[in-house]
């Protein structure tokens, strides 16, 4: 079966209570009067890495004192440690009023929803969900202590569900969280969860990294939702935008969505890998578009006899078979082929790695531009009709999904 190759998109949708729900909540008022939760319908995220830099190092705590791994099993001080770079994020729209059918200035400002964002930079600098904040006329943080000051939004991914904030937070009571890595990530490994599940300040939960690289719906970008990190610690309405800790009490994802035929957890929650997020906040920071970088292509896998019917070497095991090459893509531009067969089967080159990274699943490519950015300029290694070849394809812009 043809996969998309490298990402392709989250649907906007109505608000919903049942499965694939995005994880953005309203009050807790809200929530009983209208049963719904505020947020995006049904999918989520994956997405391009830009750069990987990490976060600059201002003024304020940091938690430089990592838990040891082997205390596990203590998540109240994992709590300790880290409770405080954790921040409730609220929103609100303004009203507009009309009269005589005619649109009046807004005259206030009515809320709208409640999150979880988290401190990364001792500046002010928070990290939330885009659908946390889409839409948003005002957005406030409140710190552990109860302290609530004003934000804004400074730059945002939708494609990666993924926003930054600035907010006005005293230096002296900013306390930066520690992100990690989430390409070492593996299954079993402890995942600890600080949120706001409906409207419940600095709720903490516990469980283990279910599984890595899933893909789940679509992004508000309108991107499949890839290289997700699955978890089975409680994840409810309102844990939109919380990081996803590991043992060490570093953040290894952001939490935005849940699969569940009711209006909470049932212990299959995503989390947009932190790696992912370390390249949106560099591009925010740099000045420029967080948009995904897009390669422009379909894939499938590489079956024995599709290697076979193709010509490609019998030392060749893996690989991704292109499916489709969109006209005027990245790839199309620098020449590489696509095609399908008429039940269905990719006939096209077969990309076996990308700057030396092997690419033997979907996932292995969609990983490795997570980590570049548009106009970044990759080799891309594939073969036609048996013959092994390389081509320099400059990396374009996603597609951004239309209204």
């Amino acid at each position: 079966m043809a996969t998309t190759g490298d990402g392709d998109g989250m649907v906007r949708g109505s608000v919903r209570t049942g499965r694939r729900a995005l994880l953005a909540g309203g009050s807790v008022a809200a929530l009983v009067a209208a049963g719904t939760v505020g947020g995006l319908a049904g999918s989520f995220i994956t997405a391009t890495q830009f750069g990987g830099a990490a976060p600059v190092a201002h003024a304020g705590p940091t938690l430089s004192a990592r838990i040891p791994a082997n205390v596990d099993s203590d998540i109240a001080a994992l709590y300790r440690q880290v409770g405080g770079s954790v921040v409730s994020v609220q929103t609100a729209s303004a009203i507009a009023r009309s009269r005589n059918g005619r649109s009046q200035p807004p005259s206030g400002v009515i809320p709208t929803g409640e999150g979880t964002g988290f401190i990364v930079d001792g500046d002010g600098t928070v990290l939330t969900n885009f659908h946390v904040i889409d839409g948003a006329d005002k957005v406030r943080v409140t710190l552990i202590d109860g302290t609530v000051v004003e934000a804004k939004v400074v730059g945002s991914d939708a494609s990666s569900d993924i926003a930054v904030l600035h907010a006005d937070i005293p230096a002296e009571r900013a306390v930066v969280a520690t992100l990690g890595d989430s390409d070492a990530v593996q299954p079993g490994q402890l995942a600890v969860a600080i949120g706001t599940p409906f409207g419940l300040d600095h709720t903490i939960t516990a469980g283990i990294v279910s599984a890595v690289g899933r893909e789940f719906g679509t992004t508000p970008g309108g991107r499949p939702a890839r290289n997700l990190i699955q978890t089975d610690a409680p994840i409810n309405p309102g844990n939109s935008g919380g990081p996803l800790f590991n043992a060490a009490g570093e953040v290894i994802g952001v939490t935005t969505s849940i699969e569940s035929p009711v209006r909470g957890s049932v212990g299959i929650g995503f989390a947009v890998p932190v790696n992912r997020v370390r390249a949106v906040l560099a591009q925010v920071r740099a000045g420029k578009s967080a948009d995904p970088a897009w390669l422009g292509v379909a894939v499938g896998t590489l079956t024995p006899s599709l290697a076979s019917s193709l010509g490609v070497p019998s030392s060749v095991s893996a690989g991704l078979v292109l499916s489709q090459v969109v006209a005027g893509g990245p790839a199309a531009k620098a020449g590489m082929r696509g095609s399908t067969a008429e039940d269905g089967t990719p006939q096209g080159d077969v990309i076996v790695a990308v700057d030396g990274n092997a690419t033997r699943r979907t996932t292995d490519l969609t990983s490795y531009l997570d980590r570049r950015a548009p106009g970044d300029v990759v080799t891309v290694t594939f073969y036609r009709d048996g013959k092994r070849s390389d081509v320099k394809v400059t990396l374009g812009a996603w597609p951004q999904a239309s209204s």
